[in-house]
């Protein structure tokens, strides 16, 4: 079977959502799914990775209106703008990506009677009261426009059906992360730049520099230790100046290093001896894949996704989120045992190719799509004209 989908994202920051999307999207082309990208704007402190889509071949629609966030002047104008695009186009299938995106996206769908798919990229509900209580009953009003949702891991599928009943289990399909990992790992192979020359291992943590990722944390561990490595944290973000001054404050200037953002992170991961990741929260981070893709051995907290993405002395080692102690003797483990982490990197790039490529992606969701169009036909919801439709 093959089809139009209309996909629908928040924002193309340089993020996982993204990078899942450049493979997902054209890999869904190669077996007869097209269609277009409508996206809103990035805030101001995120590169925007539109070119990086246009590049894959993609078109792109920008909607300004379209942010994060509630903002009562320009979300009425986002959701016009969202349902001409649903009723110009017709496609067979709306797919949204991220919340607003899912919000809006979902409600134009049901008003032009396409089904509608979403996929849940992080971990919503593990925020604090009021807002994982208004974000649970807003998925649950939602679900009544959800013809299927796309779940990253068993663990995400069973926060949604069984923790939160959001969505009964008959919608909510586990179709794991993945990305063009030969591509990544070409970029890898060829281009210069990177990590610092440094006698010892070489530590990689990327991100944006905002609380949720804890860079305050991880520089907090870093303190901690006496063996010998160097850490270099890529990226931006609000927390980037504090983040500088805690490093010149705990005199560990010569030991991490917070140089910025970088176009492709390809080359920085390949020359690390570790990624870390110290989030207090994720969805299914595709840094992790991209560590493991370039047999790079990762730490990681216990959060969102990751367990179902890396086995704890397995692909990598396992850390309580918010444990600076913890962190800490993880990272003096891995800096001290480079038996570990060629045995831990071995074994990600065997996970890597087994579970987390682009055409994996491409084919599981194109089965989902499938599926809600063969139930829309048996049930009558899906006007005939829209199968023949092409945006």
């Amino acid at each position: 079977m093959a089809g139009t989908v209309l996909r629908i994202i928040t924002r193309l920051n340089r993020g996982g959502p993204l990078r899942q999307l450049c493979a997902l999207v054209p890999e869904l082309r190669k077996i007869g799914w097209r269609g277009v990208v409508v996206t809103g704007r990035a805030e101001r402190h995120e590169p925007d990775g539109t070119t990086a889509l246009e590049a894959e071949g993609v078109r792109v629609i920008r909607v300004r209106a379209l942010g994060r966030g509630l903002d009562p002047s320009a979300d009425p104008r986002a959701m016009k703008a969202v349902a001409a695009l649903v009723r110009h186009f017709r496609p067979d299938i709306v797919h949204t990506h991220t919340a607003k995106a899912g919000l809006l996206g979902r409600v134009a769908a049901h008003l032009a009677n396409v089904p509608a798919v979403h996929t849940f990229h992080g971990h919503h509900f593990e925020a604090t009261w009021p807002k994982d209580w208004l974000a649970v009953r807003a998925e649950r009003l939602l679900g009544r426009y959800t013809a299927a949702a796309i779940a990253l891991t068993a663990r995400q599928r069973r926060d949604l059906v069984v923790v939160h009943r959001v969505l009964p289990a008959a919608k909510v399909h586990v179709v794991g992360p993945g990305m063009d990992l030969a591509a990544f790992r070409a970029r890898a192979a060829v281009r210069a730049g990177g990590l610092p020359a440094f006698d010892g291992p070489r530590f990689l943590w990327t991100g944006r520099f905002v609380p949720v990722k804890a860079p305050h944390l991880l520089v907090e561990a870093v303190a901690r230790c006496e063996q010998r490595f160097h850490l270099t944290m890529l990226g931006r973000g609000p927390l980037l100046a504090s983040t500088r001054a805690l490093i010149k404050r705990r005199g560990l200037s010569e030991r991490v290093a917070c140089p910025g953002s970088a176009a492709d992170v390809a080359p920085w991961v390949a020359q690390a001896d570790a990624l870390v990741l110290a989030s207090r929260s994720e969805g299914s981070p595709l840094s992790l894949v991209e560590a493991m893709a370039l047999g790079t051995p990762v730490i990681a907290t216990t959060v969102g996704g990751v367990p179902d993405m890396v086995a704890h002395e397995g692909e990598g080692l396992w850390v309580p989120p918010g444990d600076a102690s913890s962190l800490a003797a993880a990272l003096e483990r891995l800096a001290g045992d480079p038996a570990l982490r060629a045995r831990l990197g071995a074994a990600g790039r065997v996970r890597a190719d087994a579970c987390f490529g682009g055409a994996r992606l491409a084919r599981e969701t194109a089965a989902v799509y499938a599926q809600v169009i063969a139930s829309g036909r048996r049930t009558g919801r899906i006007p005939p004209w829209r199968s023949r439709s092409t945006p």
